[in-house]
């Protein structure tokens, strides 16, 4: 099923409560949670209490953890409330993923990776084979509000390639300058949309939701 993420990087926080509110009557069931250290992006984002805000509301919460220890930041995590947790795999070796996934899938939490826009999909094969999900970013990751970057298609291919061949249960997330044109140039491949500053800038964001059930 298809689904838009709303990303809380996108809400006004003094009005968190009532926009949560407000994306949740328009559809939303996942919200997308960033994390960031100021280390693996120039930036810093949310710590794990707003968790909270987004479970007390109903809904479900997809973290995106943009770190450069991705085990210490899920240990912390996962002492709240969460439902689904990708990483960037690249400035960590394969056994660090391994024991990332194990915490995760310990405490009943849904894991993938992220990749960058300058990210080969297929270098990750053998983690891709035993992820739920793979976020495939289609912006420089760090801070919200930038334009869809068209080469990313390529990597989108590859990850549907794996999708079907080897991993049918992995959920494909496009995060990253997503609008009613890029919902149509990619429906085919993806399977979540991560929308920020588009969805949130709409007076009335049901429109967003219902365009992509009409896809």
């Amino acid at each position: 099923m298809k689904s838009i993420e709303p990303s809380l990087l996108a809400f006004d926080l003094k009005q968190l409560n009532s926009q949560l509110q407000e994306v949740k009557s328009a559809g939303a069931i996942y919200i997308h949670y960033d994390v960031m250290d100021g280390i693996f992006v120039p930036n810093t984002a949310f710590g794990p209490q707003t968790l909270l805000n987004i479970h007390a509301h109903g809904m479900l919460s997809n973290v995106h953890m943009m770190v450069q220890d991705p085990v210490k930041w899920i240990n912390e995590f996962v002492k709240f409330p969460m439902n689904a947790c990708t990483f960037h795999p690249e400035i960590v070796d394969n056994s660090i993923c391994e024991q990332a996934f194990q915490i995760l899938k310990t405490h009943g939490v849904k894991y993938g990776i992220a990749l960058k826009t300058n990210i080969d999909a297929n270098q990750y094969i053998n983690l891709l084979k035993a992820c739920d999900y793979v976020s495939v970013m289609s912006v420089v990751p760090g801070k919200g509000g930038q334009s869809f970057m068209p080469e990313v298609m390529d990597n989108l291919k590859k990850v549907k390639k794996i999708k079907t061949e080897l991993n049918p249960r992995l959920i494909i997330q496009l995060d990253g300058g997503v609008n009613f044109d890029v919902m149509r140039l990619t429906k085919e491949f993806v399977d979540h949309y991560v929308i920020g500053s588009f969805l949130m800038k709409q007076t009335n964001k049901k429109v967003v939701f219902d365009f992509l059930k009409n896809l």
